[in-house]
């Protein structure tokens, strides 16, 4: 007799095709060894990747997971139905701090031998707010640049890496953590990471005090911060002579001399880009020799990537969101969220071996690389994708959930 072909189960349609190979880099990485943990039921692996897929849909709500009910991504983790919003919300507790800050951290590094030059890290803190009612003992108030007022929540240090945007490292403290008592901290953690290939590190004047200076004079790590604009200071601006005020307006930038703080310190006078902006001279201290004034601006004016970055992560990742009142809960549920960014921006410098000329912005990230129209078929572990935007045929493991994805046209 004949044996009978088996029919093929039925193409279902999908609308998160590019999905696939974003989860297939995504396990490339090396992060189980710091997102893997003794759990029963759902694994933590498959929890950290719906984590992602919420920062990468832009949102890091746990309830929002009901908005993700698509058959495609239940059968690229290897579940017969998605976990509920409640068991999402419920294992930010299996989860260690230090160990998603390392995984924040692999990720970045894992494409930093592919572009070539020393990195110039940015240093900067946001506010993330919290606008309930009460918690005045859990959530103290602290500056909110954003919102120019202080607001109860938790403060969220970064930093950012100038060229592309990545989160080198971060912490979140207390609302009401002084900036300047972590800049020692931020930079020793970056040098440690990146060794010879840090240039060094720009900060605004927050982050600087006598001793902040002194802490990374001693490490000897290369900086250039914002000086704040003190009654000496002042009189030293009101001292300029004619000639150092044309330079000044026509150069955009002059020394001042040494810092009273150490010899090895030199200051900088910046003057505004607009001659109606009344706001400056803004002054710096940098320890950096044998730079002119010009060149030392340039250096710092990277800094506004991390203000992009805070912008693209509360507009791109809801960073502005906690999802407790607690801080470890919002330690990881932040995690994730920077987690996702390195991720996104470092499968576009694998792509091309090298930084693309143009790093997609979350938004711009998603509408090419989450979402996407196509069709599949499972097939015991394997899963036979077609996307409606053709692309190379390949075999993308997925060790995290036990599958196989053939990409078929």
């Amino acid at each position: 007799m004949a044996s009978v072909p088996r029919a093929q189960p039925p193409a279902q349609p999908t609308n998160a095709a590019p999905l696939a190979r974003l989860f297939a880099y995504t396990q490339t990485m090396g992060l189980e060894q710091w997102l893997a943990r003794p759990k029963r039921g759902v694994s933590t692996l498959v929890l950290s990747l719906l984590w992602l897929v919420l920062a990468w849909r832009g949102s890091g709500r746990p309830y929002h997971l009901t908005l993700l009910q698509e058959p495609l991504l239940a059968a690229l983790l290897g579940v017969a139905r998605l976990p509920t919003a409640e068991t999402l919300r419920r294992s930010l507790g299996y989860f260690p701090a230090q160990a998603l800050r390392r995984a924040v951290e692999t990720a970045y590094l894992a494409e930093l031998p592919r572009r070539t030059g020393r990195v110039w890290a940015a240093l900067d803190a946001h506010q993330v707010p919290y606008w309930g009612r009460g918690q005045s003992d859990r959530l103290p108030k602290g500056w909110s640049g954003n919102h120019n007022r202080c607001l109860r929540g938790y403060r969220l240090y970064l930093a950012v890496d100038t060229d592309t945007g990545q989160v080198i490292t971060y912490l979140l403290l207390r609302g009401d953590t002084r900036d300047h008592q972590v800049t020692a901290v931020l930079a020793r953690r970056v040098r440690q990471l990146l060794g010879r290939r840090l240039a060094g590190v720009v900060a605004d004047c927050g982050f600087t005090t006598h001793a902040a200076v002194a802490a990374l004079l001693a490490a000897r790590i290369p900086f250039i911060l914002g000086f704040s604009r003190s009654a000496p200071i002042r009189a030293r601006l009101a001292t300029l002579t004619g000639q150092q005020r044309r330079w000044l307006r026509d150069r955009g930038a002059i020394r001042l001399g040494g810092c009273a703080w150490d010899a090895r310190l030199q200051l900088l006078a910046l003057a505004a880009r607009s001659p109606t902006d009344r706001r400056g001279p803004w002054v710096y201290v940098t320890s950096l020799q044998g730079l002119g004034p010009g060149r030392l601006i340039a250096l710092y004016r990277q800094r506004w990537r991390v203000e992009q970055a805070i912008d693209e992560l509360i507009h791109g990742h809801d960073l502005n969101h906690l999802v407790s009142t607690r801080l470890h809960p919002n330690r990881i549920a932040v995690g994730f969220r920077l987690l996702a960014r390195n991720l996104a921006i470092g499968q576009q410098i694998h792509e091309v071996a090298a930084r693309p000329a143009v790093i997609r912005e979350p938004l711009a990230f998603r509408a090419t690389q989450v979402d996407g129209l196509g069709t599949f078929r499972l097939q015991r572990r394997t899963i036979s994708l077609s996307p409606l935007r053709p692309l190379p045929t390949q075999s993308l493991r997925l060790p995290w959930s036990r599958r196989v994805v053939r990409l078929v046209a």
